[in-house]
């Protein structure tokens, strides 16, 4: 009976969170296959061609340029395989696969939400949190992206630290950075949590589950001749081939991003600094995974709303912990027989309270993702309008002579040459190297790069 009821106590949070996240990515899969379906973007194209096409003998990184790393083309790669070649059983697969790893990844949040400030409310704000960017549950039925992967990957590797599985938190963390470059910081983190917990020897754990994934990657690249071109396309290229914007600029993209929710910003800070200065030696990790990734979406990668998803994740265990403050306020631990059942319901109310609160937040995304009110509409002018530094690259995606992803996905093209996808990246990266457009492969380290 007392086993029963410490479940109960501990699972209240879901039944709340649950239904919501089950709704929502529900109503938004249901979206897609009403209005858009078959309809594939760019780059869920890209990644699940790329799958099908390493089925066929191509090598990533070699026959194909992109500065991902591996692990969503090895996801794509297994869909394909069980999609039988079939492309739009293949679309189905992603779809429906990337929308159950975004949608575990808000439950994944309010479990570590619960677990870390014992709040019932903290974990259901921590999950709503991650809903005031509506495109977590709109784009993730539209197929593969790597964010969503290196999100998922990520908060589970959070989740197993917490649970005292380093190994296997080492491994998830190495998939994360493994979807995207963003998710090292995963790593760091667990890396830490492990020496804090348990010292060296967890340490060493998660060293291993990371290196287990790691070698694993390596080896298969080694073995196929695209081992220096993944290490030239993944490291290199981004750090010398990536978009130029000015901190404004990203700090306009992130109120496009988070909409009405940026209100919710200030409240992660108050959580962060809170977390930093009452309890540090526990919870040092949420202050400095959101401090890490604040620096990614303002100063590396913030091309779209899908890039700030990891930040979203501290985003919303700041608000987690600054929930819990506010609970935890005026609650006495003196006299408790007296005041047990007001501090009963006082919590039960500032739940409601919480769950209305950043549930109208939740709404007012959908509002601003579907409405283009007027202070969007400004913003997103405001950010066309400014021009990043240096000087223009002297080719365009448009120079290249290659069919459109949509095209070359559903026809199930092998591409003449490796520069098909034709990222803005990419073309800068071809500017500045004795790279060209027409290239049948990209096996080799540049004997160039010329910046700016």
């Amino acid at each position: 009976m007392a086993t029963r009821s410490r479940l109960r106590t501990h699972s209240r949070w879901i039944v709340v969170l649950g239904p919501i996240v089950a709704v929502l990515f529900v109503a938004g899969f249901g979206r897609y296959l009403l209005v858009d379906w078959p309809t594939i973007a760019t780059d869920p194209a890209f990644f699940q061609h790329t799958g099908w096409y390493v089925l066929e003998g191509g090598v990533p990184y070699v026959d194909v340029w992109d500065v991902n790393p591996p692990v969503p083309f090895g996801i794509a790669a297994v869909l394909a395989a069980l999609s039988g070649g079939n492309m739009l059983v293949l679309h189905g697969l992603g779809a429906t696969l990337t929308t159950l790893v975004a949608a575990a990844s808000v439950l994944l949040v309010g479990w570590i939400a619960r677990h870390v400030t014992g709040d019932d409310a903290a974990a259901i704000a921590a999950g709503l949190a991650m809903l005031v960017v509506p495109e977590l549950f709109l784009l993730s039925p539209e197929g593969v992206r790597a964010q969503f992967y290196a999100l998922f990957f990520g908060v589970l590797a959070l989740a197993l630290a917490l649970r005292d599985r380093p190994f296997l938190a080492g491994a998830a963390a190495a998939l994360s950075a493994g979807s995207w470059q963003s998710g090292a910081v995963f790593a760091l983190l667990v890396v830490g949590m492990a020496y804090q917990r348990n010292g060296g020897k967890d340490v060493l754990s998660v060293v291993g589950g990371g290196a287990v994934v790691t070698g694993a990657v390596v080896l298969a690249f080694a073995a196929t001749g695209g081992l220096v071109s993944m290490v030239v396309q993944t490291v290199v290229a981004p750090l010398t081939a990536g978009s130029s914007y000015t901190v404004a600029e990203r700090v306009y993209t992130i109120l496009l991003v988070f909409g009405y929710g940026s209100l919710l910003v200030p409240v992660a800070l108050y959580g962060w600094a809170r977390a930093a200065v009452r309890d540090l030696r526990e919870r040092w990790w949420i202050p400095a995974g959101g401090s890490l990734l604040a620096l990614q979406v303002l100063f590396v990668d913030l091309d779209g709303s899908t890039d700030a998803l990891p930040w979203l994740a501290f985003v919303a265990l700041g608000v987690a912990v600054a929930v819990e403050r506010g609970t935890a306020r005026g609650s006495p631990a003196t006299d408790r027989r007296g005041h047990d059942a007001t501090r009963a319901n006082r919590n039960r109310w500032t739940a409601v309270a919480v769950v209305a609160v950043v549930g109208l937040l939740v709404l007012s995304g959908l509002v601003w993702h579907f409405g283009s009110p007027v202070p969007q509409s400004t913003l997103r002018t405001i950010q066309e309008e400014a021009e990043p530094e240096g000087e223009p690259p002297p080719i365009t995606p448009a120079d290249g002579d290659v069919p459109s992803m949509q095209t070359i996905y559903w026809e199930q093209i092998e591409p003449e040459t490796c520069h098909y996808r034709l990222s803005w990246n990419e073309v800068r990266w071809v500017a500045m190297t004795d790279d060209r457009l027409d290239a049948k492969r990209c096996d080799g380290w540049p004997s160039r790069t010329d910046r700016g």
